[in-house]
């Protein structure tokens, strides 16, 4: 196979497992990579759209479709189909409604998806018709056709007949019964009877048991109703077949159109087997560019464990033209080479990449000498199939090529070996295509260091595990660590030395200033890694601190809330309370005692309290402001403040107060209407209270008249007078003069906090 060793087939087979029908499996086990520009930019296009789409909205509702081209092309031919064939067209008729609602459903434009669905035709009417005729399971339905319902109305009809002659045959033949058992030869209802009446009854006789003993009969009485029931079976039968008849006519108009129907979806079948792969690979498909140039971010093999692979960042970016990668045996170098041939592979066949991104240019060509190719066939070595596709690369690659050699050079005498490879990798150079190769050999690795366009790069080797760690490392030669190795091997000391003495005697000083850079390079590669992992675990603390704040919040506003419910809650239960209290106070305040009275003020005062205790304002007062006083409900400005003491400008009049008796408000000041008096002294203030505690009812009615008259004079809405409990005749006087007085709207015992039945309070006309 061309891309054997990049293990291509392998992930088409596993595409392949999440194609809904043949055909599509069929698209993805013929996949190719297309080097032209145009299919791989529409390919990538409408992979993009359908992975966008699964991930999103779930994989395209492809069910029900099979490969029905056989069908449609013996519909075509004018054949009769069967109702089983009748069916796998319904069901395609049905997967295709089902595709072009999920695309309609689809709130992203897709123009791709789009121009695919848009080429599907549908056959509603056809489906309808063929519904009407064939149930699921391929049974031919009643609604049919009129004459194969009367058909089968007459057959049901001839069974009961049937029936009822059986068992009137059988009451009066008891006797010559067996077992009462009525049974079908031929297709014709006989009875099981006694071998030796078997002629005491007419009609014919259709066999004997193995024994002899008993006879299925069809008596004369049956033989009339046999055959009226053969004959609608038959008329059964034929309508059946001209219905079948009229249906394939029906699917042969449409067979053209559902043959293209199927070709769309085996590509829609493909390009979302390619999706659904690529979701659970949580793979991306990559950017095309006209440079050349490649970069895979956090790539992986798809063919090794999520679990154990180490992702790895490759870059072949201008000028640099050769990736070369060196390490150990075993230490993923294969792998990385693997990875970058996939990754353009796959990009070419319209897959997704198994990368974070990835960004892939156009190539003329993909050149493959990975793994070992010898043949005993035709007589070929390792290194002569190494060399057979050397050979090919050499004719056929040009500047657009992308060419990868696993262990170049390989396969014989390690001088001539690395020279051959320095001669591949000018002559590759030259030709100015993009190349990665691995290799071993320590003079292809200074070979690398002296070239610009040459990015050496290595994979590390964990010498204490004497394991690969597989991570991938620019701008660093490998070692093999086979010193290192030998030594945890517990070769002896001396041969160690030895071989190291010997080695150091071939390197020349280049070669150690190098090893020495490269290992502090190294060194501050392993610190980098190390920082990079405290900034992520600080960065996930600082993200986890910052979920747990946000969490503390919105537990603090909810906390808050249900407090402030609370609390409205109560001070509505206890305005309920006091309104039902004061309620009461009216009810009483003819009829009952006075001490009954005082016992209902003690529990509206006890409400008062508690209220004032939960409506605590807690806002300071500013000279200025706005307030209502809470006796009258009268807004007010502050024109002064002296510690509790508060001076108030209410409609021109100055009102001396105290903070408890004012609270915050939200209301405007309105402004009074202009009238005029003749009066020319200046009024310096007005008490909103006119106290008549002491006074008889002959001394109060003039004071009570009087600061009554003041009150309208000063435009005052709300005014309070102040009466005491007493016998309650002074109250009484004073409620019967304000009913007597027309400027006098409404009064009321007071509230708790405004005296309670101690004083009454009036509102006079404005």
């Amino acid at each position: 196979m061309k891309y054997a060793g990049i293990e291509l087939e392998t992930i088409k087979t596993q595409i392949a497992n999440f194609c809904a029908f043949s055909l599509g499996r069929e698209k993805i086990e013929a996949l190719e990579p297309s080097f032209s520009p145009l299919i791989i930019r529409r390919e990538n296009a409408r992979i993009k759209e359908a992975l966008n789409c699964t991930v999103k909205y779930s994989s395209m509702p492809l069910s029900g479709l099979k490969d029905i081209t056989k069908i449609l092309l013996q519909a075509q031919k004018g054949m009769t189909l069967s109702p089983l064939d009748f069916i796998s067209v319904i069901n395609h008729i049905r997967a295709c409604r089902g595709i072009v609602a999920y695309q309609t459903s689809v709130e992203e434009k897709c123009e791709e998806l789009e121009d695919l669905v848009s080429s599907i035709v549908i056959f509603k009417s056809v489906q309808e018709k063929l519904e009407s005729c064939f149930d699921d399971s391929g049974e031919i339905l009643d609604s049919a056709s009129p004459e194969l319902r009367q058909i089968r109305r007459l057959l049901l009809k001839i069974d009961g007949e049937i029936s009822i002659e059986t068992n009137r045959f059988m009451q009066k033949h008891a006797s010559s019964m067996i077992d009462n058992i009525v049974t079908t030869r031929n297709n014709r209802v006989v009875v099981l009877v006694k071998a030796g009446d078997k002629n005491s009854f007419g009609g014919f006789i259709h066999g004997e048991s193995a024994s002899g003993q008993t006879a299925y009969v069809e008596p004369s009485s049956f033989v009339e109703l046999n055959n009226r029931k053969q004959s609608y079976l038959y008329q059964e039968q034929e309508e059946i077949e001209r219905i079948c008849m009229e249906c394939s006519q029906e699917v042969s108009v449409i067979a053209t159109d559902c043959l293209n129907n199927l070709e769309t979806c085996a590509i829609l079948d493909a390009l979302f087997a390619k999706a659904c792969w690529g979701k659970k690979e949580d793979a991306c498909v990559a950017s095309l560019t006209q440079e050349k140039s490649i970069y895979l971010k956090n790539t992986r093999h798809p063919l090794i464990d999520r679990k154990k692979v180490v992702e790895n960042t490759y870059r072949i970016i201008e000028p640099k033209k050769v990736l070369l990668i060196t390490g150990p045996n075993t230490g993923g170098k294969t792998v990385s080479l693997k990875c970058l041939g996939l990754a353009v592979l796959l990009t070419y066949c319209g897959i997704p990449v198994c990368a974070e991104e990835a960004s892939i240019p156009f190539f003329d060509h993909v050149f493959v000498d990975i793994g070992d190719d010898q043949s005993v066939v035709e007589s070929l070595s390792t290194f002569s199939a190494h060399l057979s596709k050397l050979a090919d690369v050499s004719q056929h690659a040009t500047a657009d090529s992308f060419v990868l050699l696993d262990e170049l050079g390989s396969g014989t005498d390690p001088k001539e070996g690395e020279s051959l490879a320095i001669a591949v990798l000018n002559d590759l150079r030259a030709k100015g295509c993009i190349v990665v190769a691995t290799t071993h050999y320590g003079r292809l690795k200074a070979y690398g260091k002296r070239h610009d366009d040459i990015l050496v790069s290595s994979v590390q080797f964990d010498v204490e595990k004497l394991v690969p760690t597989y991570h991938f490392v620019e701008g660093l030669t490998g070692q093999s660590n086979a010193f290192e190795i030998a030594r945890r091997f517990n070769i002896k000391d001396s041969v160690i030395k030895d071989a190291e003495f010997l080695k150091n005697q071939q390197k020349t000083e280049e070669d150690k200033l190098i090893e020495k850079l490269e290992k502090q390079v190294l060194e501050n590669e392993q610190l980098k890694e190390k920082l990079l992992v405290q900034q992520q675990v600080q960065s996930e603390m600082i993200q986890a601190l910052t979920i747990e704040k946000e969490r503390i919040e919105k537990e603090k506003d909810k906390s808050l809330e249900k407090a402030k419910q609370a609390a409205d809650d109560y001070l509505q239960m206890i305005k309920e309370e006091a309104q039902d209290i004061l309620s009461e106070m009216r009810e009483k305040q003819e009829n009952s005692k006075y001490h009954e009275i005082l016992d209902i003020k003690k529990k509206l005062n006890v409400l008062d309290e508690t209220e004032d205790e939960e409506t605590v304002d807690v806002k300071e007062y500013k000279v200025g402001q706005t307030v209502e006083i809470k006796q009258s409900s009268q807004i007010a400005k502050i024109i002064q403040i002296n510690k509790n003491q508060i001076t108030l400008n209410l409609n021109g009049i100055t009102v001396k107060s105290t903070k408890d008796k004012i609270r915050h408000t939200h209301k405007q000041i309105i402004k009074p209407k202009q009238v005029f008096s003749m009066k020319t002294e200046k009024i310096q203030s007005f008490k909103l209270e006119c106290n008549l505690i002491g006074m008889r009812i002959e001394e109060a009615m003039p004071v009570l008249q009087k600061y009554l008259d003041d009150a309208k004079f000063n435009h005052m809405a709300t005014v309070r007078i102040i009466h005491g409990d007493g016998t309650g005749a002074l109250r009484k006087a004073v409620q019967d003069y304000l009913k007597s007085d027309r400027d006098v709207i409404s009064f009321r015992l007071g509230a708790p906090s405004e005296g309670s039945t101690g004083a009454t309070v009036v509102t006079l006309r404005g």
